[in-house]
């Protein structure tokens, strides 16, 4: 009886909740057409936000079943379902709380009546779908550091949650046994130092679209007696980025804490970390696949690097030359060295803009072009 009621306890104590005040009910207006659905779903989290988006996600899987379930011996499926899923919010057009409840481990759970754009999933399934077999499935590098009471652990137990759910939505991953010694020490200092510059370079060699980089360490809270017991707390902290390989530029960033406790100090300390991992995981997840869309459709910058370029005259012409190409936005740039860099935001992928600037910019030889850098030389 004591070990059961020791059971119950572990298991409350290790989920954390936050405790919203019911939300007032909107009124749903009614479908529209006949591409738009209504339907019922129940969305859970640990908090109401996180309720919500599991709501939206189940409402699209819901409302589109059919569609989706129609693709389903399609190629790249679980990746193309995935993307477009992390997408929930925008085909969901409105969502009403029914109800709402706390259970009892803490996890909030909503009853929500929604209406679906299934047109507008259709449509996107089809851009993503269209896009990924011209591009191919992206590749990506995921090297965390992992600590226990300062001691570090030669495999991280987030890293492998990570990578088990980015091979589940059908990304390619380096392979981690593939990666050098000399290779692994450079990262963990890398991380350390906070210079994910030294792993970018890394990263690129093993042909890494996006890398993932970061920490974990568990660390003990103290001990308790429960019912004549020692029960045992570790709190592990996280702390996660996700950088594009071509640019080094920050595409998401995650943190979180987590707890775990347990008899044993080594499985109080794992626990911890399994917790830390099933709440970050996700998320980052969730942060790549809305990142890859974006990069499939061509939203966001292209970085320009031109070399040889003589004086800052030169400079101002070129960037005067740019801000002309079609569908050019916006244009800023750096001078440093006879290298002008320049950040554009376009409607068009770096090939296409490439392809542009051949036609219009005839004082740049382009010299390479990758996801989401064009390089070039002054002629």
């Amino acid at each position: 009886m004591i070990r059961r009621n020791l059971v119950a306890l572990l298991a409350a104590v290790a989920a954390t909740a936050t405790v919203f005040a019911p939300a007032m009910a909107q009124d749903v207006p009614p479908p529209k057409s006949k591409d738009v659905v209504t339907v019922t779903v129940t969305g859970q989290g640990t908090d109401l936000e996180e309720a919500k988006n599991d709501a939206r996600r189940k409402a699209v899987e819901q409302g589109a079943g059919q569609y989706i379930y129609s693709q389903s011996q399609t190629k790249d499926f679980v990746l193309v379902k995935d993307t477009v899923l992390s997408r929930s919010a925008g085909f969901v057009q409105s969502l009403e709380i029914i109800s709402q409840r706390t259970t009892e481990d803490d996890v909030i759970e909503i009853k929500c009546k929604a209406v679906v754009s299934v047109q507008g999933i259709v449509d996107t399934w089809g851009v993503v779908t269209n896009l990924l077999e011209q591009m191919g499935r992206p590749k990506i590098m995921v090297s965390l550091t992992e600590k226990i009471g300062g001691v570090e652990q030669e495999d991280s137990t987030v890293q492998t949650r990570i990578e088990n759910l980015l091979i589940k939505s059908g990304f390619l991953l380096v392979d981690k046994k593939q990666i050098n010694a000399i290779d692994k020490k450079e990262i963990a200092a890398a991380i350390a130092e906070n210079k994910p510059e030294k792993i970018q370079a890394i990263a690129k060699r093993y042909g890494a679209q996006i890398f993932i980089t970061g920490s974990t360490n568990a660390t003990p809270t103290g001990a308790n007696l429960v019912h004549g017991l020692q029960v045992i707390g570790y709190g592990a902290d996280g702390d996660i980025k996700c950088y594009r390989s071509d640019t080094a530029a920050l595409m998401a960033s995650q943190n979180g804490r987590a707890n775990g406790f347990d008899q044993n100090a080594r499985l109080a300390a794992k626990k911890s970390l399994e917790v830390m991992g099933e709440r970050l995981g996700p998320a980052v997840l969730n942060d790549i696949l809305r990142f890859w869309q974006d990069a499939l459709e061509g939203r966001g910058e292209v970085i320009l690097e031109v070399d040889k370029v003589e004086n800052f005259a030169k400079f101002i012409k070129l960037r005067k030359e740019l801000e002309k190409v079609k569908g050019v936005k916006s244009v800023n740039g750096k001078f440093a060295n006879n290298v002008a860099r320049f950040e554009i935001q376009s409607d068009a992928r770096a090939e296409k803009l490439a392809e542009r600037m051949v036609e219009s910019v005839e004082s740049v030889e382009i010299t390479d072009v990758s996801q989401n850098v064009i390089k070039g030389t002054m002629k």
